[in-house]
């Protein structure tokens, strides 16, 4: 990412916890209805996130699947594999990923966030 800043899109299905844990760490966020996306099919919502230079993060198992989107076509997803009951534990991970993580380790990758541990697929 030539930005050197970490700029996320926030998918529509994320919920409002993640959205407000990113902003209160101080990370730019839009989300889905911010940038106009609400409804979007998900080809115009990761093309938006390479476009304007975003992560997308999400919960639709879709943008999983590196056939489709494979890790070089991007700026970085971030895959939160959420069970509301473990929304503290995903958070902890995600914090875990930003903290361990740099910028540039987010660029054609997807990260797959469950409760207790993250993977990361690159090409």
């Amino acid at each position: 990412m030539s930005d050197k800043q970490l700029k996320f899109l926030i998918d529509e299905c994320v919920g409002l916890p993640t959205i407000t844990l990113l902003r209160k760490l101080g990370y730019m966020v839009i989300t889905a209805e911010e940038a106009e996306l609400n409804g979007k099919l998900d080809s115009e919502i990761i093309k938006w996130a390479i476009k304007e230079k975003y992560v997308l993060i999400t919960e639709d198992i879709e943008f999983g699947n590196i056939l489709l989107y494979p890790p070089e076509s991007h700026h970085g997803i971030i895959l939160l594999r959420f069970r509301h009951s473990l929304e503290y534990k995903i958070h902890n991970v995600l914090l875990k990923i930003l903290e361990e993580l740099s910028i540039d380790d987010f660029d054609k990758t997807l990260i797959v966030v469950d409760a207790d541990k993250y993977r990361i697929r690159r090409t």
